[in-house]
């Protein structure tokens, strides 16, 4: 179709992200200083509004020779990316303007028809989800009900015209969803997430509420930001977090065995076997390595502590939704005997089940 404009979910981008990085570290030494200083080049021109002539040059040369390569896959003629529905990484965001296309998102639901937030050209924020559209506004609300100011993380509650009536033929559940705005007259929804107002208004969603939990010790754990930088590794391409009520984090996470397979070279000779290569010690270590640099900003309790490798989560055994989220509660029914092994105090290390193995122990 080669569009100029593409709305989609965070996995299609992030489809083409771990892509690109996979060729990039797959390449020879040559081609992978030519990509990657092409991408470098792209990302200094996306954050600058004008460049220097001898730049601009190398940039130009770049973008025959490598960028619009890349921008081919989305047709060639694509001019800004609009994407939501998920949390959308902020290295998939900038490898998207590296490339020259913009990317912007946007956040509303259903029951508010449906756009609440949305980023745009020369009107953007990299980690929110954009200013509020027209007509439409934003309370950040405490668990006592009261607006919190700006910078201070509630639930995303929204009043405007764009709001539904109520859920049809379900009172309570309305209730349940519905107060009144800022003006005390105004119907306002209660989304459901976590978030905050910046100054600038500009919206970041931090977490949903359905969505913490707490730890055995009593610590919350919000989920989405820590499997949000863990998905962000191109060796791992879907990831569950799980914790509560129990002693520690465990992770659950389906590896993207090509780019394993391809960056370790445990034998080119031979089909990718799942199996063998999930026993691998060298992936194990591999693993662990990306787990380890992808939460280094988080606390120790929100840290998984062991994890487990499972068979991907797909439209066609219900773990997935048509827009592609990850159905959390199915995910962790379907996979109670394995979470439970891992909260044993000796569990199997044959199979796919093994410890969150320390860089330090590896070495």
């Amino acid at each position: 179709m080669k569009p100029t404009i593409l709305f989609s979910v965070p996995t299609l981008y992030k489809k083409i992200f771990d892509g690109v990085n996979n060729l990039v570290h797959t390449s020879s030494p040559f081609k992978k200083k030519l990509m990657e200083e092409a991408l470098q080049a792209g990302r200094s021109k996306s954050k600058s509004r004008s460049i220097g002539f001898l730049d601009k040059l190398k940039y130009q040369f770049y973008d025959v020779l490598v960028l619009d390569k890349i921008r081919k896959k989305f047709g060639g003629k694509i001019r800004h990316g609009f994407v939501a529905g998920a949390a959308c990484p902020k290295e998939v965001v900038e490898f998207m303007d590296s490339i020259g296309v913009p990317l912007y998102e946007g956040y509303g639901l259903t029951e508010t028809s449906p756009i609440i937030t949305l980023s745009s050209p020369g009107n953007r924020k990299i980690g929110s989800v954009g200013k509020c559209i027209d007509g439409v506004g934003v309370a950040i609300v405490s668990q006592s009900g009261k607006v919190l100011g700006p910078g201070q993380k509630g639930e995303v509650c929204c009043y405007g015209p764009n709001i539904m009536r109520g859920y049809w033929n379900q009172k309570e559940e309305t209730e349940n969803c519905m107060s009144f705005g800022p003006d005390g007259v105004t119907p306002m929804f209660h989304t459901g997430d976590l978030g905050k107002l910046g100054e600038d208004g500009f919206l970041q969603i931090t977490g949903r509420i359905k969505e913490l939990y707490k730890l055995e010790n009593g610590k919350y754990v919000s989920p989405g930001p820590i499997e949000e930088a863990i998905g962000t590794s191109r060796f791992i391409s879907q990831v569950v977090l799980f914790g509560a009520d129990r002693p520690y984090n465990i992770a659950l996470l389906v590896l993207d065995w090509v780019a394993v397979n391809n960056y370790l070279k445990i034998d080119e000779n031979l089909p990718i076997n799942e199996e063998m290569l999930a026993n691998n010690v060298d992936v194990k270590y591999l693993i662990a390595s990306e787990l380890q640099s992808s939460t280094a900003h988080f606390k120790n309790f929100e840290v998984p502590t062991k994890w487990i490798v499972v068979s991907p989560f797909t439209l066609a055994n219900s773990m997935l939704t048509p827009k592609m989220s990850i159905r959390r509660h199915i995910v962790i029914k379907n996979h109670k005997d394995a979470i439970d092994s891992l909260y044993t105090k000796y569990h199997s290390d044959g199979g796919t089940i093994y410890d969150n193995l320390s860089i330090q122990n590896a070495a």
